[in-house]
């Protein structure tokens, strides 16, 4: 018990020098790097510049509190294109020219899969950002993750859909992809365990421009209700085909979204009244403190929710690096798993911890429909 006050009090006492910014010294010498793999061009391009944003908040926080063991705190940043080889080559170089001893960032499940295990075998420590694909758990234990994984995500989105419509009988279209693949196992598993039925799959291809004969075999079937996830550039394709076929009434046959915002980040802004009635899930808002500091440094809020986790992944790598003295990729790991429990971050309700294998175990999710063209809270 005396061992376990003292690292606690220890814990303490690290985590409030680091992010205090009282009396700090200016940071010097060689620039402590972390690599960033950001989508800034490919299907989730939009949402690039916030994610880059949000961890360079971070850092420009821990420099101006004294930097990472007294030296400036570097992001080099590489764009993945939301695509596996751009990705591999990011970190590629990332790893061999530049040296990181730790990356993080990454969106596309399908796109990080190999980075990490690639970097796995480098013994470089890669904390995920966003990817939430389960494959992720067995990789090894130079990963960690601040986001929770499709096996949650996809649960909850089912019981949801359960907690809210009376439909039984449903089509899925999920991208056929890692991450795409793994939320729809899961999503159809639960919908199945709570009586429901799934009469039609559809797994779509990426970076097409027509999708109406997905849309097509979608509602074969005459589904009660359809569920699906998407990226954003595919989901203001399917978006506009849809709406064109007659297929987006949602009284008739409602749409249930994993990820609304994430999905119709396009849509919303060219045609958001297409879209009205469409329900979903999103990641908690972020806490006011990092939406307010956000827009304070951007001049507007964050087009996705998922910034905040970039954030939490930068700042919270700092801190493993400053409580273990150490830039060392297994002393980072080791650190985080003791600062996990006092660290209070700025997504999915704050709760960090991680499980015994590294990934985030908590999370909230907000309910949503799209009202008005904008996203709303939604109560059943």
């Amino acid at each position: 018990m005396f061992k376990r006050i003292c690292k606690s009090l220890a814990t303490a006492l690290v985590l409030g020098l680091v992010f205090s910014g009282a009396q700090a010294a200016k940071p010097s010498g060689e620039p402590v790097k972390i690599g960033v793999l950001a989508p800034i061009t490919g299907t989730q391009g939009v949402f690039g510049q916030d994610l880059i944003d949000a961890a360079q908040m971070a850092a420009d926080e821990a420099n101006a509190a004294g930097g990472v063991l007294g030296r400036p705190l570097k992001l080099v940043v590489e764009d993945t294109e939301t695509r596996p080889a751009p990705a591999m080559d990011a970190a590629r170089k990332l790893i061999q020219v530049d040296n990181v001893p730790v990356l993080t960032g990454g969106f596309s499940s399908g796109a990080i899969v190999p980075v990490a295990e690639y970097a796995q075998k480098q013994g470089k420590l890669l904390v995920l950002g966003t990817p939430t694909s389960p494959k992720f758990r067995d990789v090894g234990d130079f990963l960690m993750s601040v986001t929770v994984l499709d096996t949650f995500k996809g649960k909850a989105l089912a019981e949801f859909i359960d907690e809210d419509s009376d439909a039984q009988t449903f089509a899925l279209a999920f991208m056929n992809n890692a991450f795409g693949q793994q939320l729809r196992k899961v999503t159809q598993q639960r919908l199945e365990e709570l009586g429901k039925e799934v009469v039609t799959t559809v797994n779509y291809q990426l970076n097409k421009t027509d999708y109406r004969p997905e849309l097509q075999r979608l509602y074969s079937k005459d589904p009660d209700a359809i569920v699906g996830t998407f990226y954003a550039k595919e989901g203001l394709i399917w978006a506009k085909q849809a709406y064109k076929a007659g297929y987006l009434d949602m009284n008739e046959v409602p749409w249930y979204i994993g990820e609304v915002t994430t999905s119709f980040a396009s849509a919303m802004k060219e045609n958001p009244e297409i879209l009205e009635g469409v329900k979903g899930l999103d990641p908690l808002e972020p806490k006011q403190l990092f939406a307010e500091k956000f827009k304070e440094r951007t001049g507007h809020e964050p087009v996705t929710a998922f910034a905040a986790q970039w954030y939490d992944a930068v700042r919270m790598i700092a801190m493993a690096m400053n409580f273990s003295n150490s830039t060392d990729p297994a002393d980072i790991r080791d650190a985080l798993f003791v600062i996990d429990d006092w660290y209070r971050g700025m997504s999915y309700g704050g709760d960090k911890r991680f499980d015994e294998n590294g990934m985030q175990a908590h999370a909230e999710f907000r309910k949503v429909i799209i009202e008005d063209g904008e996203v709303a809270d939604y109560m059943p």
